[in-house]
């Protein structure tokens, strides 16, 4: 049960709770399955660039970062600059679109394990 629950982002707690169960059915039937592991890797971005509308080629490039910026902005009312380039205040959006869902994250421009974890979260629960 505990790896279930770390494979589809909740609380690992070795129980069936309404949490897992959610998070399960979304895994299955529209998530990511990535593994929460806090690292921005090449699955972890190509299921970014396909929720965000970019080409999914595991390369986090300028077209990839703008369609985050532009994502942010649609869904989160984010007010950022579509330049491709984040920094601090597209991170803070980030993290604040994500406590949204939930995260429990510091709004601190950090683009660290924490957040890629609970962006990773959202991925795998659709909520992204």
């Amino acid at each position: 049960m505990r790896w279930l629950q770390g494979k589809v982002g909740t609380t690992a707690d070795g129980q069936w709770g309404p949490a897992t169960e959610s998070a399960y059915f979304a895994y299955i039937d529209d998530g990511a399955g990535l593994t929460v592991d806090g690292q921005f890797g090449t699955l972890t971005i190509m299921a970014v660039q396909r929720v965000c509308g970019s080409t999914p080629d595991g390369q986090w490039g300028p077209d990839s970062k703008r369609s985050l910026q532009h994502h942010l902005n649609v869904w989160g009312n984010a007010g950022l600059v579509e330049d491709g380039d984040p920094g601090p205040a597209t991170y803070k959006a980030l993290q604040t679109f994500l406590n949204a869902t939930g995260a429990g994250l510091t709004v601190d421009g950090q683009f660290g394990p924490a957040t890629i974890s609970a962006l990773q979260n959202a991925l795998n629960q659709g909520r992204f």
